[in-house]
């Protein structure tokens, strides 16, 4: 049987519709969701409908579910959470909070767990070096191929802390993801899947919405990865003309910027926050508006000289 792996949707429900279309084109019959599906784009409540209709599905929490109880304030730097916390049907985040953290069952005889983050599984051993604020040090002269990637991660994950880790496992299939890094590996029989963001690619990669097909056949597991590709600035004119992007304007360009290039700028971004921050002596945090703008100008001015290998 072929299953349809989906994480990091983010409120993208356009890459969402189109991995559902191509994943049951493609044949999947069950449906795995790991987490995040709201905040950086504005139609959480749709993708939300759209996966609570969909059938033999197991479904976990991510992060930024948590991120939707940011309290009340006026600062610029939460407005987005913010946002989408009042933009929520009152039934779609009751959904939403009763969703479970992580999720252990068998599919045809083969023992599947899930969980947002591998940390679950493995510790800090592979966030702490493979993650999307890292790669673009590693690929710094444009988009990596799938198979380069794929090799690399590999190699990685076959030494030191983490192989360690992956060993100690038991056989199986691990679902993860929030790093939104599409990748997988069979590592004697414990197979380690990330299907990457389908609302937010984040891998250096090309753009589309990513998901991962996972087909279970007497025993076998064999992993697909899918990028459906879509009309990228279409969607972001959308996302202008939305009340998202009125009320959380900086963060939204931000968003923008990611996906035009599939590599990570809210981390830096954030970091160079701070930096202004404390040269102007403002030790407020979170960070208020005005200085959450005016940081914001600055990067605008400075970060393609400063950091050129997030804009290729």
């Amino acid at each position: 049987m072929k299953y349809a792996i989906i994480s990091d949707v983010h409120g993208n429900a356009h890459a969402l519709k189109l991995a559902l279309e191509d994943a049951r084109r493609k044949g999947a019959e069950g449906f795995l969701f790991a987490g995040d599906y709201c905040i950086s784009m504005p139609w959480a409540n749709e993708a939300i409908t759209l996966i609570r209709s969909v059938p033999n599905a197991h479904i976990i929490r991510g992060n930024d579910e948590n991120h939707l109880d940011v309290p009340s304030g006026d600062d610029g730097q939460f407005e987005v959470a913010r946002w989408c916390a009042r933009a929520l049907t009152p039934e779609n985040r009751a959904w939403l909070d009763a969703l479970p953290e992580t999720l252990n069952f068998t599919l045809e005889g083969v023992p599947v767990h899930m969980a947002h983050s591998s940390e679950a599984f493995v510790g800090k051993a592979l966030h702490a070096r493979f993650r999307t604020s890292r790669l673009p040090s590693h690929y710094p002269d444009g988009p990596v191929p799938r198979d380069v990637l794929t090799a690399d991660f590999r190699a990685f994950a076959s030494t030191g802390d983490l192989a360690a880790a992956i060993s100690a496992l038991e056989p199986g299939v691990y679902i993860f993801g929030h790093n939104h890094i599409q990748t997988w590996g069979d590592f004697d029989g414990r197979v380690l899947i990330n299907p990457g963001s389908v609302g937010l690619p984040l891998d250096c990669g090309a753009q589309g919405a990513a998901y991962s097909l996972l087909t279970i056949e007497d025993g076998s597991v064999t992993v697909e990865e899918r990028r459906v590709p879509y009309d990228l600035e279409c969607l972001i004119g959308k996302i202008r003309e939305s009340a998202q992007y009125a009320a959380a304007r900086i963060w939204t360009e931000t968003i923008f910027s990611e996906l035009r290039t599939c590599r990570e700028k809210v981390a830096q971004f954030l970091w160079s926050c701070e930096e202004y921050a404390n040269r102007i002596g403002d030790a407020r945090r979170p960070f208020a508006k005005d200085t959450w703008q005016a940081a914001y100008d600055e990067w605008v001015r400075t970060a393609r000289d400063r950091f050129p290998a997030l804009f290729v």
